[in-house]
């Protein structure tokens, strides 16, 4: 009877240590399965790169962007780990940045030359002939001698200050008070060469519409309070150069 007893209680603990060996041997095999960053490429393993805990935000954001890639490129992964996958599209993602910072950069460099292009235009435009006022006079009305209207007659200088000669130019002179405010615009054009840092005289005259305020003012302010101003629209040089204000600005 004794005997029974002391095989019954140890066949109790055999059966009580097997379901313990067994859990054992769970977390060794598990313990011994790969990490997902060695893992090749499949569906299901693309699945469990969603729900890693051993892989950051980035690394996922980096490896679905490479399978999205692969795909509308139609290329082959399943020999490639997640970690081969990931490094490669690291690497994918700085060369487009690489390349993106030299087109901004080559995009900066021509607008640069362009910019740089405009202002040496306009310059030429503003700074090669220069027109000055120098004589003004008026021719009143007198119908005996067929003159129907006052005439306003004036003698401008030209001056051009650039370093080539100019064939021609054509622009808009400005007459202002001596406040500054503006009188009467009119249409200027020359079509004779002036030499590189020469000057010359150009002798215009303006008829006088009696109804027109602009133009009375213009006729009855004397010379000395009168100030110019010349915009260029276009200048020819004598190299066959054109420059128009039209197409720069």
């Amino acid at each position: 009877m004794k005997g029974r007893v002391v095989l019954k209680g140890m066949f109790k603990k055999k059966s009580l240590a097997l379901p313990i060996m067994i859990g054992l041997m769970t977390v060794v095999l598990s313990a011994c399965g790969k990490p997902i960053t060695e893992e090749l490429y499949s569906e299901t393993v693309s699945q469990d790169v969603k729900e890693s805990t051993q892989l950051t935000q980035e690394e996922k954001d980096y490896y679905s962007k490479a399978v999205e890639y692969a795909n509308s490129e139609s290329t082959d992964l399943s020999a490639k780990t997640v970690s081969q996958i990931i490094s490669g599209e690291k690497e994918r993602q700085l060369k487009i940045e690489e390349e993106e910072k030299k087109r901004q950069e080559e995009i900066k460099r021509k607008q640069e030359e362009a910019e740089k292009e405009k202002q040496a235009q306009l310059k030429l435009l503003d700074e090669s002939i220069k027109v000055g006022l120098i004589k003004k006079n008026v021719t009143y009305k007198d119908t005996d001698k067929w003159i129907f209207s006052d005439i306003i007659n004036m003698t401008l200088d030209l001056s051009n200050n650039s370093d080539m000669a100019v064939k021609g130019f054509q622009g808009i002179i400005t007459f202002k008070d001596m406040f500054g405010n503006e009188i009467k615009s009119l249409n200027v054009k020359y079509d004779n060469v002036i030499k590189a840092g020469d000057s010359t005289s150009y002798d215009g005259s303006v008829e006088v519409n009696q109804f027109m305020d602009e133009d009375i003012e213009l006729r009855d302010t004397p010379l000395e309070k009168i100030t110019v101003e010349f915009k260029m629209d276009q200048i020819i040089f004598d190299d066959g150069t054109t420059v128009k204000r039209s197409e720069v600005e």
